[in-house]
């Protein structure tokens, strides 16, 4: 029962999901997702209206189902994804969790994050602002989906699900 969690556990989820991203800790990443999850950036149309429909429009990132971050991963270890050779360091910055709604069976949360990183003798900063369906399974908060929001429409270099 979403009803349970408090902001703190909530946040803290957050964080080490983050956390995990930034110590390529990739196993323990994936334990945030259930199998039917969606982790979803999507593109900008104009200055303020971005994609909304991720199986009809662009998107600079889709992966639908756990199976697509597992296959994510498995390109990222294996070093055939060109976003991920060399390996950026990068450090993700979450601020102002809040949750916006709540049911029985979902938490809709948001929160502003930055992420900055460093890779080919380069420093990159991005941010924007996540949007997190959170759902309960065995008692344990899980993610339904993870949609992130860049606040950049022009992206300079490559972009994986840890640059973000």
């Amino acid at each position: 029962m979403m009803n349970n969690f408090t902001l703190d556990q909530i946040s803290e989820f957050i964080y080490k999901e983050a956390e995990c991203l930034d110590d390529k800790n990739w196993t323990q990443w994936l334990d945030f997702y259930i199998d039917d999850c969606v982790f979803w950036a999507p593109a900008w149309i104009n200055e303020s209206t971005y994609t909304s429909n991720p199986d009809e429009e662009l998107n600079l990132l889709y992966l639908k189902g756990k199976q697509h971050l597992v296959d994510r991963i498995y390109r990222i270890e294996t070093g055939d994804s060109f976003a991920s050779v060399p390996m950026d360091r990068t450090t993700h910055l979450i601020t102002n969790i809040r949750v916006n709604a709540r049911s029985t069976h979902q938490i809709s949360v948001k929160s502003n994050w930055l992420v900055h990183s460093y890779g080919m003798r380069e420093s990159q900063n991005r941010g924007g602002f996540y949007e997190f369906q959170l759902v309960s399974a065995n008692d344990q908060i899980k993610i339904l989906q993870k949609k992130i929001i860049l606040i950049d429409d022009k992206l300079v270099g490559p972009i994986d699900i840890f640059h973000i």
